[in-house]
């Protein structure tokens, strides 16, 4: 039987297999925090980004202006309430702040606020109708099968959207709708990110 090491010695064996690590990565693990705590504190209203990044140089600003990126970018959703709306308001302005390219920035954000615009207004009336649709279907496939003596649970009949079928096929059908609305929000978010 083997010598029982403990979680030290292993960890002293796995240490050695490890090369040194560069500068580059320190640095990158120094200023990526430092960016997403810069980015928390824009979001509660305390500092303004585009000075904040300003005392970083070289490396550090890169890699702090990509902490910033990091934080911000995922709060860009689709406008599902008001709050998140506002949020990824914010977080499009916080990110355009710290582009050098503003003029590029500008416009995919402005690409970004069609979509959520045209997810709000258009896919609103598209998702109630659709909803609307599917509560009709449920609800004659229900009358169908209860006219064939099947037994159902007492009160579906007065809420065919509380059943399980139901809000199953409905979630999968908003999902699939959104699902085009999230590619395309993905797509700019993407260039976004890539712009300097």
């Amino acid at each position: 039987m083997g010598e029982i090491k403990s979680a030290f010695e292993i960890a002293m064996e796995k240490l050695k297999d490890i090369e040194e690590v560069t500068e580059d990565e320190k640095a990158r693990w120094k200023y990526l925090p430092a960016g997403e705590k810069l980015a928390t504190a824009y979001l509660k209203g305390n500092i303004n980004l585009k000075d904040e990044l300003q005392q970083y140089q070289g490396k550090p600003r890169e890699y702090v202006g990509k902490g910033i990126e990091n934080h911000l970018l995922p709060l860009i959703t689709l406008p599902e309430n008001e709050a998140a709306a506002n949020t990824a308001s914010k977080a499009m302005e916080g990110i355009k702040g710290i582009k050098e390219d503003q003029a590029n920035a500008e416009t995919i954000i402005s690409q970004i606020k069609q979509i959520m615009a045209h997810y709000t207004d258009q896919g609103e009336k598209q998702r109630r109708s659709a909803y609307d649709q599917l509560k009709q279907q449920y609800s004659q496939y229900l009358q169908k099968a209860m006219q064939q003596g099947m037994e159902m649970p007492p009160g579906l009949s007065n809420d065919i959207e509380k059943h399980p079928r139901f809000q199953e096929e409905w979630r999968k059908r908003k999902n699939e709708f959104e699902a085009r609305y999230i590619e395309s929000l993905a797509q700019m978010k993407q260039a976004l990110s890539q712009i300097k």
